[in-house]
């Protein structure tokens, strides 16, 4: 049978969730928390992963992310008790991240036995088990320059800022304050058309310095991803139009951008 590391902070249902697998044959560890969970799956890798997505120290989210990066990456299972946490619908969200499937608590043993067998190749897809939609693939993309008024919102924070570069995966944001202390949020990006609003569903904080931070896109619908592409195409298209341009006409263009950038951080002097 397999190896299953199950990380929770409620003891109760670490307790039965772990007799649950045990009697089915399978070798169980278990973590209180994402950070002791991580260090554990190091030191002890498993062929899956069950995870809550809300605990202390570091949540199922981060160690999601965090598995996405490992050579060995394990079968991941999310747990949640609710679809929405602020504006964000987690649900979808660890889909989005890398999860193989998420259990809406509460849920039943067999259930439970099922999607893991599931993930592990070893049955057809469970009713109750929410499926993956086709996350994108996370690559390095070329970045644009780009001057555009953007607001974000975790459901307790809400801030606005500037986006000074783009690309498919995401950005950089200068804040029109300090960075602010978040590390999942929704995106909101007003684009040049002053109709048109892109729209990012989950977005996570990779830096933050200096008054700015970097962020990935996780999760947007289909048609803002397309508006994104056609974002792009638009910075593509100006951007060879620039390479053609005299030499003069493109110190001026970024003399320009400069001073409104600058106005938008400290205001105008």
């Amino acid at each position: 049978m397999s190896r299953i590391l199950v990380i929770d902070d409620e003891v109760s249902l670490r307790r039965v969730l772990r007799r649950t697998l045990e009697q089915a044959g399978h070798t169980v560890l278990d973590a209180p928390d994402g950070r002791k969970g991580m260090a554990l799956w190091r030191r002890e890798p498993t062929d899956v992963v069950v995870t809550d997505i809300f605990m202390p120290e570091q949540d199922g989210i981060e160690v999601i992310l965090e598995m996405k990066h490992v050579v060995a990456r394990p079968k991941i299972i999310a747990m949640s008790g609710g679809g929405r946490k602020g504006l964000l619908d987690w649900n979808s969200s660890a889909l989005a991240l890398g999860a193989d499937r998420v259990l809406l608590k509460p849920f039943d043993q067999r259930t439970f036995l099922l999607t893991v067998q599931e993930v592990l190749g070893d049955l057809p897809d469970t009713p109750g088990a929410v499926l993956p939609s086709g996350a994108t693939d996370q690559r390095k993309y070329q970045r644009f320059p780009v001057f555009l008024p953007v607001s974000f919102d975790d459901g307790v924070i809400a801030q606005t800022g500037t986006v000074v570069d783009i690309s498919r995966e995401g950005g950089r944001i200068q804040c029109t304050g300090a960075v602010p202390d978040m590390k999942y949020f929704r995106v909101e990006i007003k684009l040049d058309d002053p109709h048109e609003t892109l729209a990012v569903d989950l977005a996570v904080m990779r830096w933050a310095r200096n008054g700015e931070f970097g962020v990935e896109f996780i999760r947007m619908e289909p048609d803002q991803q397309a508006l994104l592409r056609n974002q792009i195409r638009s910075c593509k298209e100006a951007l060879s139009r620039q390479d053609h341009q005299p030499v003069h006409q493109m110190e001026a263009r970024k003399h320009l951008l400069a001073v409104n950038l600058a106005e938008s951080v400290g205001g105008p002097s």
